[in-house]
């Protein structure tokens, strides 16, 4: 009703926003605050001083003399209408304002009757409360009285000031090394996933020569192997070389089947991130299987399909993936004679590597792939 009848020039949501800025509220006592009530009470000649802050449910004090309390109701606050006045207000006999002639600590402990107070404002003329003095018995201030309280309320201000600019500084300190650490974590990360890439690349080409009849298959295998690698690396470097979604790996790979008429794939199973060393063998592991399953498999004709399912589970204390991809609808098909590139990081890599356990069935029915394997689950570069 007050602020309606006064018409301030700010909104109460944005006094709040202000005074939540400095942050202050219910920090501990600090001496340079203590000094400057015991010097506005010790000028005042009075029992009681405060330095009140008046929050959306609450006036509370940061410092205090005389009161014995931190906060508060706002329905005991003097202070919650002194802040709302120009300059310094004075009450020489509270039980005689009808303002406060019935608040509780006027009718009943400790018995109020003088007050003056000083607002306390922002540097663009916000209120956050004010420094009072307060007694028991009726009285008034000499001018000298008058304006020592007023300069002590300008340097409760200075203090609260300084002490939000010490605080944004530290903030800011805090920050900048939060953003060193994270960029060295960064180059860390960055060294050791090129070099595993690398390695990555000698060994699919190795893999893709001895595998290939010809330059012109060699070239074309190669190639897509390093596609279908980049893909992977394409995703983790969106979350800084962290983490892929198994869902977002499985597509990329099966992302041509998604536009058909008749559905050629499933993807079945909880969100998963997968860090960097499992997403990179894995989405291998289903460009292989693709790739065989358009050459051989179930996506070799029009009426087969695959169906992608995972899990999470929990064992001994480490939670494990549970992949499996089931072919069905396709040519009958049957173990192959020799190992290729494709065989070989299915049932040796990945153990290798993942450490994951590895099964390949090749049924009637069509290919069944399962891998069970630990995830990691700590992320080396902080979120921001």
């Amino acid at each position: 009703m007050l602020n309606d009848k006064l018409l301030p020039a700010w909104k109460e949501k944005d006094r709040l926003a202000a005074l939540r800025s400095y942050r202050v509220l219910d920090t501990p006592p600090e001496p340079v605050f203590n000094d400057l009530v015991e010097l506005a009470a010790r000028a005042c000649q009075a029992p009681i001083a405060l330095i009140s802050l008046i929050d959306d449910r609450r006036q509370w004090f940061k410092a205090e003399v005389g009161l014995g309390m931190r906060e508060t109701p706002l329905d005991r606050s003097i202070c919650l209408t002194a802040m709302l006045l120009p300059g310094l207000t004075i009450v020489p006999d509270l039980t005689e304002d009808p303002r406060f002639a019935r608040n509780p600590l006027v009718t009943g402990e400790p018995h109020l009757r003088f007050y003056a107070g000083a607002v306390l404002k922002t540097p663009d003329g916000v209120p956050l409360g004010a420094l009072c003095v307060l007694d028991c018995v009726p009285r008034d201030l000499t001018e000298e009285q008058v304006s020592t309280l007023t300069m002590l309320a300008r340097q409760v201000m200075s203090q609260l000031e300084l002490r939000r600019a010490l605080a944004e500084r530290e903030e800011r300190l805090e920050a900048s090394h939060k953003i060193e650490r994270r960029q060295a974590l960064l180059v860390r990360e960055l060294h050791h996933r090129v070099k595993n890439t690398l390695a990555t690349v000698q060994a699919l080409v190795g893999a893709t020569g001895r595998s290939s009849g010809s330059f012109d298959a060699f070239y074309r295998s190669f190639s897509k192997r390093i596609a279908s690698l980049a893909k992977t690396h394409n995703l983790l470097t969106e979350d800084y070389w962290q983490t892929a979604t198994l869902r977002e790996i499985a597509l990329t790979e099966l992302k041509p089947f998604a536009e058909s008429r008749q559905p050629r794939f499933m993807l079945i199973g909880p969100p998963v991130e997968l860090s960097a060393d499992l997403a990179v063998p894995v989405g291998m592991a289903l460009h292989e299987l693709t790739t065989n399953a358009v050459r051989y498999g179930a996506l070799s004709v029009p009426g087969g399909h695959v169906e992608v399912r995972w899990s999470v589970g929990e064992t001994e204390g480490v939670r494990r993936l549970h992949l499996e991809w089931r072919e069905f609808g396709g040519p009958t098909v049957e173990e192959p004679q020799h190992r290729g590139f494709g065989s070989t990081l299915l049932q040796r890599v990945l153990p290798m590597q993942c450490k994951a356990e590895v099964e390949v069935q090749y049924t009637r029915e069509g290919l069944q792939f399962q891998m069970d394997a630990p995830l990691i689950e700590q992320r080396l570069v902080p979120a921001y």
